[in-house]
């Protein structure tokens, strides 16, 4: 995606920054450490803001993983993912290998991703399902908390995720890497 920006007759590509720019800016307090901003094929894009449903979903969901994933996963709330050298995305939880480091964290390594959606639900179906089955994040899950509907994707490839399953409350969905059924509404 090259963008040309059109201003006074002449034509500019915006810049386009990397994950180490991000990093940069962080720490030198350009930008504000913590949620807020992605980093989206080059692009800084402002997150919408965390509000009541979907705080406590996550509340809730965080208090059930802790109990269910073993010690050798780690479960993290609201890590930055550097999937690549120009997107870093903040999904609200994502479960890896506890002997890894954050920052060292890449899509294969991931045993499941998800995002809590209250108001973002097209754009987690969308433009974000897309980023994370090419980065061949292997599980996926987008939890619709309006709508009260779990939607899983997995087997993923460079044209997006080859099965997903939508599921609603009182079905349970089997949790990467353990095998547990998980019921995520109720």
């Amino acid at each position: 995606m090259n963008a040309v920006v059109r201003i006074d007759d002449h034509d500019f590509a915006p810049v386009r920054l990397t994950g180490a720019d991000i990093v940069c800016m962080t720490r030198s307090g350009v930008l504000p450490e913590g949620r807020g901003f992605e980093l989206i094929e080059g692009v800084l894009v402002e997150m919408a803001a965390q509000l009541g449903p979907h705080v406590k979903a996550i509340h809730t969901l965080m208090r059930k993983l802790i109990v269910l994933v073993p010690d050798d996963w780690a479960v993290s709330p609201a890590p930055s993912l550097f999937l690549s050298d120009t997107t870093m995305l903040e999904p609200d939880i994502c479960i890896f290998p506890a002997s890894m480091e954050g920052p060292d964290v890449r899509g294969p390594d991931l045993a499941l991703v998800i995002e809590v959606s209250d108001s973002t639900l097209r754009n987690d179906l969308g433009k974000k399902a897309q980023l994370y089955a090419a980065h061949g994040v292997r599980d996926y899950w987008v939890i619709d908390v309006t709508g009260e509907r779990l939607h899983r994707h997995s087997e993923p490839g460079p044209d997006g995720y080859g099965k997903i399953v939508v599921s609603g409350p009182g079905e349970g969905a089997v949790l990467p890497p353990t095998g547990e059924t998980l019921h995520i509404f109720g």
